[in-house]
C-alpha cells in the first residue's frame, strides 16, 4: 500500500502536468481566504492504482471569496456552465482538459445545503469518488471510506435518498436516473464490483436503462455493458 505522502506527491505531479494549474495556483495566492480542494476522479484513480492521465479535474472551493475566485479563472480561459449547473473552466493554455469548479455553498444534489467539504462528500454518487485533498493544508477528507473502496475496487453508492426529480430545467433527467447510470457506467469502466445494497438498488430501478440516449447527449456516452442481471 502506498503511503499518504507518496500519494500527495503524485497528486501534485498530475496537477503540474496540466496547463491550467499555474493559473489556479496564482489565483490561490491572490485569494488566501478561499479553500480549494481536489476531489473525484483523480483521487479515486490514484487510490485504486490507476495510472492514466486525467482527462478533467474536479475542484471544490469554499470561503467568502469563492464566487470571485471562480470568476477570476475566466481571465485565464473560458468559464461555462456544466450539466450539473457548476462552473466548467477551460484554461486558455490547454482547452482540451477542463476543470469543474464547484462552490461548496451552492453544491446542490437536491438534499441539504453543504457547509463544508465533508458535507459535500456525503452527497457524492459513490464512495470511491468521495475523496478530497485540501490543496493548501494537504489534509485528506474521506468521510465515507472512499480510499478503502477505491483500493478494494468496490462500487458502493454513498446514499440512495436523492429526490427523483429533474436535475434542472436544462437537464430533465432525474437525479436518481443520473445516479443509476453513473454507478453502472463507472463500475464497468473501472472494473469495480458492486456491493450488495448498491446492486439491489440498481436492479430495482433497471428501467433507468431507457435514459441512455438522453444521458449521452447531456453528459457522456455511457458504457452499455450490463453487470450481472442489471
Amino acid at each position: 500500500m502506498e503511503d499518504a505522502g507518496a500519494l500527495r506527491t503524485r497528486v501534485f505531479e498530475l496537477l503540474e502536468g496540466w496547463g491550467g494549474f499555474t493559473a489556479l495556483k496564482s489565483e490561490m495566492q491572490s485569494s488566501a481566504r478561499t479553500e480549494v480542494f481536489l476531489a473525484g476522479g483523480v483521487m479515486r484513480d490514484l487510490y485504486s492504482g490507476m495510472s492514466r492521465v486525467p482527462r478533467d479535474f474536479d475542484f471544490f472551493v469554499d470561503g467568502p471569496d469563492a464566487g470571485e475566485f471562480i470568476g477570476r479563472l475566466g481571465e485565464h480561459g473560458t468559464v461555462t456552465v456544466g450539466p450539473f449547473g457548476s462552473a466548467r473552466w477551460r484554461p486558455r493554455v490547454e482547452e482540451a482538459r477542463y476543470a469543474d469548479v464547484i462552490s461548496i455553498a451552492s453544491f446542490d444534489n437536491g438534499l441539504s445545503k453543504c457547509r463544508n467539504m465533508t458535507d459535500a462528500l456525503n452527497q457524492f454518487d459513490f464512495t470511491a469518488n468521495a475523496i478530497a485533498l485540501d490543496l493548501r493544508s494537504l489534509e485528506l477528507y474521506d468521510p465515507v471510506g472512499g480510499t478503502r473502496d477505491a483500493r478494494e475496487k468496490v462500487m458502493r453508492a454513498v446514499r440512495f435518498d436523492y429526490p427523483d426529480e429533474p436535475i434542472s430545467e436544462a437537464c430533465p433527467l432525474s437525479r436518481q436516473s443520473v445516479l443509476w447510470r453513473r454507478l453502472v457506467h463507472f463500475a464497468n469502466v473501472l472494473g469495480f464490483a458492486l456491493e450488495p445494497a448498491t446492486r439491489k438498488w440498481l436492479e430495482a430501478r433497471s428501467h433507468f436503462r431507457e435514459d441512455a440516449d438522453l444521458f449521452a447527449r447531456l453528459f457522456f456516452p455511457p458504457v452499455v455493458d450490463r453487470i450481472g442481471n442489471i
